[in-house]
């Protein structure tokens, strides 16, 4: 968990599948339910762009 830590504060982008090919890398053996449930433990998620629903919400008849 400590190295999940590390990668996450170096890479906050990185979700569970780019964290299991990081975690390979140097060498840990993992696969990718196992780091996608300890993320949920850390209660770390990877940061990205969420879907903007306002602009279509602007043209729809409601």
């Amino acid at each position: 968990m400590h190295r999940i830590d590390e990668l996450y504060l170096a890479m906050p982008i990185y979700g569970s599948r780019r964290m299991v090919t990081a975690l390979r890398r140097d060498g840990w053996t993992v696969n990718r339910k196992r780091v996608r449930r300890l993320m949920r433990l850390m209660e770390i998620e990877a940061i990205y762009q969420k879907p903007n629903t306002k602009f279509i919400r602007l043209f729809c008849a409601v």
